[in-house]
């Protein structure tokens, strides 16, 4: 392999500087500057998808929400899977759990399967997508949801996702012939085939459907075969972010966290927590995350879109979430809804060998690419502030070489991290509430308030 020289490498790493659109004589900012360390990238992205692809360790009985979640027989019928999979990726938008999501429009398609045929669906209202989300959500939370809406996953912007639905089903039916396949029809180029769809560019486009949303549901039609495989990038979520930037293949400009200018006061940022590094995460960074995935993939034919992608969110949903480090603690609101995160775990907790949880189980040993990893990006601050916050470096267990029993362990042993069907909550030294991460495959962006 050819190395680039230097010059022209540092040229490609960091994307053309932004300004505002401001008249002249006004000052001028720049955006945070993005930038990418693609040596380390292949190591990691080659590392991940040989992984995955091979089942080995912690990934042995790994098994991907839209194989689990499926409705039984779809495969037999390509049209309505294309239907299934164009309706399952709409959901997919906000702080939502993927797996919450997966079950809920499982339950949703077994209980009222009529409003995933898009042809029905457009002569619909709103109300009618409404009653049905409600119906489901009482057989599948008998005792009750979160929030006031009582629509279980469809709570988040409940009334955006009924219009959306409806929507995009007409314009599906009017403009594609009602089959999703159409979109792709003669057009190998992602780029090419995004913007026959984005509302943006088009009035025909379908809503709620960005760049992360389209190539999530573009994975699963190739997956299936519905459309021909093709060069796609990386789905970039929270848990893509969060490895990148761990792994120091993402390289951004920092800044202090801050108190944020919320709407409501109560979304205010703890003072405890505002001088940590922050990065906000919008549209416009995470589609220049996925462009730069695409021509890297391109690039490199020998790894697989696929692979990589899978290797990607397991790795951060199981590993990364179950380690200590990545904790954080929040608030109460005095309400069913999870508090703000008021404090994060420090790197002086992290080398004091008493600080670590009583049996604590160190998911690091299994980690294939730990050699990298530099540093922790908890989830608490992203689903609360849209902000990837850096909580310090990434500190092993301490009691990890005094543990001789361990010595037969080794990374590519099959192993297990039990799953959490809920968000749990535990009472934590009288230092707030620390919020266990969710252990399922987060397929989702946080946008869920400007501050």
């Amino acid at each position: 392999m050819t190395q680039t020289p230097a010059k022209k490498e540092k040229k490609s790493l960091a994307l053309p500087e932004k300004k505002s659109g401001k008249r002249k004589g006004k000052s001028r900012y720049k955006k945070p500057l993005i930038g990418f360390n693609e040596k380390t990238a292949l190591t990691f992205f080659q590392t991940l998808g040989d992984w995955w692809r091979e089942k080995k360790g912690f990934y042995a009985d790994l098994v991907p929400p839209q194989h689990r979640w499926l409705p039984q027989g779809l495969t037999d019928r390509p049209l309505e899977l294309g239907w299934w999979f164009f309706f399952m990726s709409l959901p997919m938008r906000g702080g939502i759990n993927s797996d919450d999501a997966f079950r809920f429009v499982y339950e949703l398609y077994g209980s009222h399967p009529e409003i995933f045929n898009p042809y029905v669906v457009m002569r619909m209202e709103p109300e009618d997508i409404s009653r049905a989300v409600k119906k489901s959500a009482s057989n599948m939370y008998p005792e009750g949801t979160q929030g006031e809406k009582e629509k279980g996953t469809f709570s988040y912007q409940s009334d955006q996702h009924e219009r959306f639905w409806i929507h995009n089903a007409k314009m599906l039916v009017e403009h594609w012939g009602g089959d999703i396949r159409n979109v792709f029809k003669d057009e190998s180029d992602f780029e090419e085939a995004f913007a026959r769809i984005d509302h943006k560019r088009v009035k025909h486009g379908f809503k709620g459907m960005r760049r992360k949303i389209f190539s999530l549901m573009t994975t699963w039609l190739v997956e299936f075969g519905l459309i021909p495989e093709f060069n796609l990038p990386l789905i970039i979520d929270f848990h893509a972010l969060r490895l990148l930037l761990m792994h120091e293949i993402l390289k951004v400009e920092f800044r202090p966290l801050g108190e944020g200018n919320p709407k409501r006061e109560k979304r205010r940022r703890p003072e405890s927590i505002r001088h940590y590094p922050a990065v906000a995460i919008n549209e416009s960074f995470v589609d220049q995350v996925i462009l730069w995935t695409l021509k890297f993939l391109k690039r490199h034919p020998e790894l697989s879109q696929y692979d990589v992608a899978h290797g990607m969110w397991f790795l951060s949903r199981v590993l990364c979430a179950a380690y200590f480090g990545n904790r954080s603690y929040e608030q109460k609101n005095g309400d069913l809804r999870r508090g703000l995160t008021e404090r994060l775990v420090t790197d002086e907790e992290l080398l004091r060998p008493g600080s670590w949880p009583v049996n604590y189980r160190d998911p690091c040993i299994f980690c294939p690419i730990e050699y990298s990893c530099k540093d922790r990006y908890p989830q608490g601050p992203y689903f609360d502030w849209g902000r990837m916050v850096k909580a310090g470096r990434h500190i092993t267990d301490p009691m990890r070489a005094h543990y001789p029993k361990f010595q037969f362990i080794t990374k590519d042993m099959p192993m297990s991290f039990p799953g959490r069907t809920r968000r749990d909550s535990l009472i934590s030294n009288g230092k707030g509430i620390e919020p266990a991460e969710n252990i399922s495959l987060q397929l989702t962006l946080g946008f869920t308030e400007k501050t």
